[in-house]
């Protein structure tokens, strides 16, 4: 069910779809962020994936400035809510952040502009640590820095960027059917593969920024990468290119991308993050594991 909280006066040149979860918190800070130099040919259109109705937050204080849509439906996952939303999306640019994500001022513009209609060319932007004091919110960026370094190197461009800090032409993504719902983690990769195999572009925006302040615990932080670990199982299992070889090609370089990040970090906290780092691993192969076994049953 779709509520229109807000109805901007002009069509939108811009959307943001933000996918949510029973973080009603989480979804107020995100979209107090937003309203920090938002712009007024834009609209948010907020997708609760099946979270409980009762504790839902009210959100008219954003109608004016954030030109609010809430869209309810059920607990498809992540990639099934973003496309609720990129149908609902009445800007010719669609950005994805999510509901644990603090979009810094002009995140939107910046990141929009780096967008291209035609010939379609998407971007991803920057995302920085919200939780700089908790080492596994640490690894978890210290992840996705190093895959960052790493695509640095390729002389063909980024693979992907993560579907929290995205931006798409509304109209050139609906053709190749947005986010694959079939996956509950790895969809942003997945999604960005197809993108470029149809002949699209995919490039940086380093000055849109936003700080990702994930609810990071030692049982979330093992969940969350067997679950992705998994999700890297269907992810390389669906084609036969030579992303499967990249991968492990990453991992191999593991321990030098990580000592070049770290590199200004104090010993201590050099130390516990390894040791998170080696968890990650773990937990990646443990799904990844997994993945495979369940592929084959």
């Amino acid at each position: 069910m779709t509520e229109r909280i807000g109805s901007p006066q002009t069509k939108p040149r811009l959307s943001v779809v933000i996918p949510t979860y029973n973080r009603a918190a989480r979804l107020q800070s995100c979209l107090e962020a937003l309203v920090r130099g938002f712009p007024a040919d834009a609209e948010v259109i907020v997708v609760n994936d099946g979270g409980d109705r009762d504790s839902f937050p009210d959100l008219s204080p954003f109608e004016e400035t954030l030109h609010l849509s809430v869209i309810h439906d059920s607990h498809g996952g992540p990639a099934c809510a973003r496309n609720i939303g990129l149908r609902n999306a009445a800007g010719e640019v669609v950005a994805f952040t999510d509901d644990d994500c603090l979009p810094l001022p002009n995140w939107l513009e910046r990141l929009a502009a780096a967008v291209r209609l035609d010939p379609p060319e998407a971007a991803g932007g920057r995302t920085l640590n919200g939780l700089p004091g908790n080492t596994f919110a640490t690894a978890a960026q210290l992840i996705l820095d190093m895959g960052e370094r790493d695509q640095r190197r390729r002389s063909y461009g980024p693979a992907f960027y993560p579907s929290n800090n995205i931006a798409f032409p509304t109209a050139a993504l609906r053709t190749i059917g947005g986010f694959d719902e079939s996956f509950r983690t790895s969809e942003d990769r997945e999604l960005c593969r197809r993108w470029q195999r149809a002949g699209f572009g995919l490039v940086k925006a380093p000055d849109a920024v936003i700080s990702h302040a994930p609810d990071m615990t030692l049982r979330k932080f093992w969940r969350k990468y067997v679950s992705y670990g998994s999700g890297a199982a269907r992810f390389h299992g669906s084609s036969d290119d030579g992303w499967r070889r990249e991968s492990a090609a990453f991992h191999r370089r593991v321990p030098a991308l990580a000592w070049a990040e770290m590199a200004e970090q104090r010993i201590e906290q050099r130390a516990s993050v390894s040791a998170a780092l080696l968890l990650w691993e773990f937990a990646n192969l443990t799904g990844y594991l997994q993945g495979k076994w369940s592929g084959r049953r």
